[in-house]
């Protein structure tokens, strides 16, 4: 790898870029907003700017304040306020909190005495570790805030640090004299897809896909670098979402320049031959220790060309698969830049070329995290998770693997058992893993018949050992069969275990400290019996122990779904805990990380009509499967018709018995909806598989609206404030040329005009309404019924039908609206059968009948007269 520097013409380009994004003070213009109505009840309307981020998109400036008093920050009390020529378009956020005591600042501890007092209290080993890393990039150096309780506000420390050995990353704020925790956030979004999400039956059928699928490969960008090395990368480009979709490419220099003017392999300091680079870094952590893992090596020329084969076993295909990882995450980082996910927004890069925002705040992107640790009881598969610090500390992004369902035992001899399996058997939670270590080979029974004393030497030599279930540990069997020269080891139950029947089957656990490398599994009696007896009778068996595994690495989807979290948390309110679940259990980031995932693996053959399932390669689904979500995403309510109230109840109790939120589940239901409105606006505007590709195009409009709305949406959000904030950010980029399009999408699926998302820290509270403003309802420009219906007859008494002049694909869904915009009726007709639409509860009047489905959207005025 080669120190170099950016060019100095750039460094003054950039110095010149940041006078202009900060030149200008802002703090007036609030100040003076903050003396109308909206500060009006506020005792104390003390403030700091936080940020100061200019967006292209909505010709306006972001700004982030942040209440203080005497200068230290009240946590929790931020406001988003969106300025443009000095004037205030929109204001999200409050300043009500009240002055009645506050602690004094003499009565402080130090910051290693509290921290330590953290440690103790979560009950963490090893407090010194954490404090003799303060000061280095490891721990965020803790900040005095005060922490309102409702009556006081209390001098805390806010805390931030990534717990060791473990995937939480701990946002704190603790009392400043006692140590006391006040809020206690884990800023890890962890996605184990399969833990609390809605449970499907799945086929495992081990599909095996063999076709070209020509996608558009965005893998040149137009013009040419003076600062970019050339690079090259064997990957499965976007829009390919896992090797079941499409093959591999080899990308040259698929960066977009105006994102990474320096490549991916440079970060202005170093140029890196490994994957690293000023995004991310990528590397293997297998053991789940956080530790940096080896990385893919491209050499000097940068080529990132490795053989993929899953048919080799997951360890012939490592740098494959990190370089994959690599790719992902430097072209998430590359198309959110063009949607405004930049410096002055907080996004992650090692150098900020001078542009504002804190920098060396690069993604550290795991691959396989905890493969090579076979106790599967710590849960380092099934999963993926994203930690997102604060502004100026490295994100961590870690991917697991996927294990396929059993069978893991196969016969494959004699042939009076060739080709069969035992269904269920339990695993050694030691040695090899089984997934990263298959094993085939002919079955010997122990010299000794529970291993539970050393084995001749060499008598198991290539074999897989099979023992009974003795006195012994299970850990030293096993030692013993590996120590006499097998491959494999089976044990099996003795028909003497008292507490545990001869049937039945467990895991077996280890020591940790003896040191065996073999796999492992255990049957029941009678399946070891059979075996033996087989063999006494001078038969061979032969067997193979393997499980079938799929590397999270490898689906685009879900890293994408992943960065994602890292979005919609630097985004959102002070880009730090305002996505925290038990503050807001309505919160949706799972909903925008799979709104990203969708956008970004859309096929050029997609419309409205496809619906799309998650996750179906890591879950061994064929390409068409349901995924990991309560159903498919479509605008079709007959695939999927979940609405706002089904988010009521959606709550779960973990593992450590608390009643918690499901995100996933709640979050499935908001990327409905905007999954919803990119069609809509696909209608309106005309569809781009490539978001970045036209940006006049409907599906890049909606992800400029979605990322905006998040900017703008402020601390703690419910389904009520993300819509509003992209209503806003349409106001004020367009006008509000689609506000009556975003309108009817939300309230087609219960986000009307008067929803309501009732208490932040109660699921079961939320009401779904299905009106929208009165203009919207009487509006008809957005498809003219002249175009696609007709109705009659009209005026109407009882009943009325629909004509459509085209065939329609689905059912369509059939609202009226009164004179004053109030939805009267709703009913679901398929156009096939020409259904009637009621109307005899509905007094005379003048009326609107709207008429939505899949690629359609018509209204049409209609009279009542009985």
């Amino acid at each position: 790898m080669k120190k170099r520097k950016l060019p100095l013409i750039v460094a003054v380009v950039s110095l010149l870029t940041v006078n202009s994004v900060f030149g200008q003070n802002y703090k007036s213009v609030i100040e003076n907003y903050l003396k109308t109505s909206v500060g009006k009840n506020a005792v104390n309307k003390d403030f700091l700017i936080s940020s100061e981020d200019p967006s292209k998109s909505l010709n306006a400036t972001v700004v982030k304040i942040q209440q203080t008093y005497n200068g230290i920050p009240v946590f929790g009390n931020s406001s988003t306020i969106l300025i443009r020529d000095n004037s205030v378009l929109n204001f999200t956020g409050d300043f009500t909190s009240s002055v009645a005591r506050s602690s004094n600042i003499s009565q402080v501890q130090d910051v290693a005495t509290i921290l330590t007092k953290v440690v103790e209290n979560l009950k963490l080993p090893n407090a010194q570790v954490y404090n003799a890393s303060l000061g280095t990039s490891e721990i965020k150096t803790p900040a005095l805030v005060y922490y309102d309780n409702g009556s006081d506000l209390v001098l805390s420390y806010e805390i931030e640090f990534y717990e060791q050995k473990s995937s939480n990353l701990w946002h704190i704020i603790a009392d400043a004299k006692t140590g006391k925790i006040y809020d206690q956030n884990n800023l890890t979004n962890s996605c184990n897809f399969a833990e609390e999400a809605y449970g499907r039956e799945h086929n495992h059928n081990g599909e095996v896909l063999n076709h070209t699928v020509a996608y558009p490969q965005n893998n040149s960008n137009k013009g040419i670098s003076l600062l970019a090395n050339n690079a090259s990368y064997r990957v499965f480009p976007f829009p390919v979402e896992a090797p079941t979709f499409g093959d591999r490419s080899l990308l040259t220099n698929p960066w977009d320049l105006s994102a990474s003017s320096l490549g991916w392999q440079n970060d202005n300091t170093t140029e890196y031959n490994i994957t690293r680079g000023n995004n991310v870094h990528t590397y293997l952590d297998e053991g789940s220790t956080n530790a940096i893992g080896a990385s893919a090596d491209g050499g000097t020329s940068h080529i990132f060309d490795f053989p993929f084969d899953p048919a080799n076993g997951l360890e012939s295909y490592k740098n494959a698969s990190i370089t994959n990882l690599f790719y992902v995450n430097n072209r998430v980082h590359d198309v959110l830049y063009k949607f405004g996910f930049t410096e002055t927004s907080k996004n992650f890069q090692a150098y900020n070329f001078g542009k504002g925002g804190s920098q060396n705040d690069y993604v550290l992107a795991e691959a396989r995290d905890g493969a090579g640790v076979a106790d599967l009881s710590l849960g380092y598969y099934n999963n993926a998770n994203f930690s997102t610090p604060s502004d100026g500390s490295k994100p961590r992004m870690q991917m697991y693997i996927w294990l396929g369902a059993q069978p893991y035992f196969s016969f494959n001899g004699p042939s009076s058992v060739a080709g069969t399996s035992i269904p269920s058997i339990g695993l050694g939670y030691f040695g090899t893993p089984l997934w990263k270590q298959s094993v085939t080979g002919d079955v010997a029974i122990s010299p000794i018949l529970d291993a539970c004393t050393a084995l001749p030497a060499g008598s198991l030599t290539g074999k897989i050992g099979i023992a009974q279930r003795g006195t012994c540990n299970f850990i030293l069997k096993v030692k013993n069969i590996q120590d006499a020269g097998a491959i494999g080891a089976i044990i099996y139950n003795s028909p003497d275990a008292a507490t545990n029947p001869g049937e039945a089957i467990s895991n077996m656990s280890g020591d940790g400290t003896t040191p065996v490398t073999i796999p492992s599994v255990f049957l029941p009696q009678s399946r070891g019996e059979a075996i033996n007896a087989l063999i006494n009778g001078g038969q061979n068996v032969n067997v193979t122990l393997k499980i079938p595994v799929k590397d999270g690495s490898l689906d685009n989807g879900i890293i994408s779904h992943e960065y994602g979290h890292g979005l919609s948390t630097r985004l959102t309110g002070t880009s730090v805990s305002c996505l925290s679940s038990s503050a807001d259990k309505e919160q949706m980031g799972e909903g925008w990380s799979d709104f990203l995932a969708l956008m970004l693996t859309m096929k050029p053959t997609d419309n409205a009509s496809v619906a799309r399932g998650i996750g179906t390669y890591a879950t061994d689904e064929p390409t068409t499967g349901d995924g990991i979500r309560p159903a498919k995403y479509s605008p079709d309510t007959s695939i999927n018709s979940y609405t706002y109230g089904d988010t009521n109840g959606m709550e779960y109790t973990n593992s450590s018995g608390a009643l918690v939120p499901d995100v996933h589940s709640i979050g499935f239901v908001w990327a409905t909806i905007l999954w919803d409105l990119h069609w809509k606006y696909v209608e309106k505007y005309g569809f781009n598989n490539d978001i970045t590709a036209d940006a006049n195009s409907g599906s890049a409009r909606v992800f400029q609206a979605v990322v905006d709305g998040l900017k703008l949406q402020g601390c703690y959000p419910t389904f009520i404030m993300g819509r509003d904030a992209i209503i806003a950010a349409d106001q004020a980029s367009t006008g509000g040329s689609n506000k009556c399009l975003i309108w009817n999408t939300f309230a087609k699926r219960g986000v009307g005009v008067n929803a309501s998302a009732g208490s932040k820290t109660n699921i079961n509270d939320q009401v779904e309404d299905f009106t929208v403003p009165a203009e919207c309802a009487l509006a008809t420009n957005e498809v003219t019924a002249a175009k696609g219906f007709s109705i009659y007859p009209n005026p109407a008494k009882n009943e009325f039908y629909l004509n459509f002049k085209n065939n329609i694909l689905g059912k369509v869904n059939v609202e009226i609206y009164d004179a004053s915009g109030k939805l009267v009726s709703n009913q679901q007709i398929d156009p096939s059968a020409r259904e009637a639409i009621n109307t005899q509860k509905l007094p005379n009047g003048a009326y609107v009948v709207k008429a939505s489905g899949i690629g359609l959207n018509y209204s049409s005025k209609m009279i009542i007269n009985k």
